[in-house]
């Protein structure tokens, strides 16, 4: 009767394993979010054209910690900056004929505490395609991460907008196209004006409380309280990531999948073209619903991060205020491998790899409406090497789901710059799992399979052939 007891003790420690490393489970990932504040200002600017100064107001949105610790990383989320720009002042930047804009942005963001000063460049923010009205203001939104900010003593942290340099570029008119050469972009520089109001939060960071003082060992000298580790000053660094490995040359083999293809719009055409060799790195969270648990899925913080290899455009759509360019996309996820304690005490590791389809792409844009991005593709989930206590526990060569994994994501953003996907996944049963006549499918699939699974994954901004993509940030649970 022990050894039974011992032998389905040792199988829930190696489900409950398989559920950690599959998705890359982390433990109360979801208390980060449960103290931070929204900020929202809204500020005159004076940009510098050709012509002259204009005026311009800029929306600015990020999420703040509620409170910040000495020596710890206070990193702004969720950052957005949003200009308008009367049109004629757009129009004259850009070439004659120019239907959409897009570009990037640069905001130097003053941080303070007490005496102290830095700036953070905040470097990475990007806006997708804008369609140009026929007048009125042309409203630009960009978006993208930010560094942390650390700092080595108590009070508050203030952090204000100033300077903002912008570089805009023609993305569809008669002469671009949506691949083709593109103009130079127009670049220019807006200040805050004259006694704009550019304050975006307040962070307030407490001193530790001190530790207990110590029994005498016949040394004098005060300890300090601060961390030996901890900056001095202000210390504006970049957000730390892993490194992603160079996109290929070549773009990845395959073939769109004609099922996750919208049927052609009455009036359109669908052309089949040659695909452009580009990636995108994706980072994100899972949420198992059998265990309540949240999961990082390619962890930004390993020392390697997947890519995403993209066969972009591979078919272009055009009907009436209609446009689809279709890619395919093949998840090149580094094997995982997880170790944590189960029932409190009991350490376990297991490492799994991830075999995917390649995924269709397929991304549309209309006039006046939001562009619309769906990712579907198919992978299996193969699991090894697991270690309970240090012990080996045999699993077999052939342990993984009984059926490809169907993922379904949709977003709102133009692919080649990025943004937020979200979809559920349906876990299939597990099998081949077991050697030496030991069967342990039913054990692990029940403490896996199911359906009802949340996902939500931010992919990063597009990069050529040969270049290395940026990671970005993991989204809010």
């Amino acid at each position: 009767m022990t050894g039974a007891l011992s032998g389905r003790r040792t199988a829930r420690v190696a489900a409950v394993a398989v559920v950690a490393c599959v998705l890359g489970l982390l433990p109360g990932s979801g208390s980060a979010a449960r103290d931070q504040r929204e900020a929202r200002l809204t500020a005159a600017y004076d940009c510098t054209t050709p012509s002259g100064t204009r005026r311009a107001e800029v929306a600015f949105g990020a999420t703040f910690p509620g409170r910040g610790a000495i020596g710890k990383p206070i990193t702004p989320t969720a950052v957005s900056v949003r200009v308008s720009l009367p049109s004629p002042v757009v129009a004259e930047l850009l070439p004659e004929g120019t239907t959409s804009v897009a570009g990037t942005a640069v905001l130097a963001t003053t941080v303070a505490q007490g005496r102290e000063r830095a700036v953070a460049r905040w470097a990475d923010l990007a806006s997708p395609e804008v369609r140009m009205p026929a007048g009125g203001l042309v409203g630009i939104g960009f978006s993208g991460d930010v560094p942390h900010v650390t700092v080595g003593s108590a009070g508050d942290v203030t952090f204000t907008a100033g300077k903002l340099d912008l570089a805009l570029t023609a993305a569809a008119g008669p002469d671009t196209g949506d691949a083709g050469a593109r103009p130079a972009p127009a670049e220019l520089t807006c200040t805050p004006a004259g006694g704009a109001d550019t304050l975006l939060a307040a962070v307030p960071v407490e001193a530790p409380a001190p530790e207990p003082p110590a029994p005498a060992t016949g040394s004098a000298g005060p300890e300090s309280d601060t961390p030996r580790d901890t900056p001095e000053g202000i210390d504006a660094g970049t957000r730390p990531r892993a490194a992603a490995d160079a996109c290929p040359a070549q773009p990845p083999a395959g073939k769109l999948d004609p099922k996750r293809l919208p049927p052609v719009p009455p009036g359109g055409a669908a052309e089949e073209l040659e695909p452009t060799s580009m990636c995108a790195v994706p980072a994100g969270f899972a949420t198992l619903r059998k265990l309540k648990s949240s999961a990082l899925v390619n962890d930004p913080r390993g020392q390697r991060v997947g890519l995403m290899h993209l066969a972009m455009r591979m078919r272009e759509v055009r009907a009436p205020d209609y446009v689809e360019y279709d890619h395919l996309g093949l998840m090149q996820l580094p094997d995982t491998e997880g170790t944590f304690l189960t029932f409190g005490f009991q350490p376990t590791t297991a490492k799994v790899r991830f075999e995917p389809e390649p995924a269709t792409i397929v991304n549309i844009i209309r006039p006046g409406k939001p562009p619309v991005t769906k990712v579907g593709y198919r992978q299996h989930l193969r699991l090894y090497d697991v270690r309970v206590n240090g012990v080996p526990l045999d699993v077999g060569p052939r342990c993984r789901t009984v059926r490809p994994v169907e993922t379904e994501l949709t977003g709102s953003y133009p692919v080649s710059e990025g943004g937020l996907l979200e979809g559920e996944l349906d876990i299939p049963a597990l099998g081949g799992c077991g050697t030496n006549g030991e069967d342990l499918d039913a054990l692990l699939s029940g403490a896996v399979s199911g359906p009802g699974n949340a996902l939500k994954i931010r992919q990063g901004r597009v990069c050529g052939a040969g270049s290395t993509c940026k990671t970005p940030q993991v989204p809010d649970l």
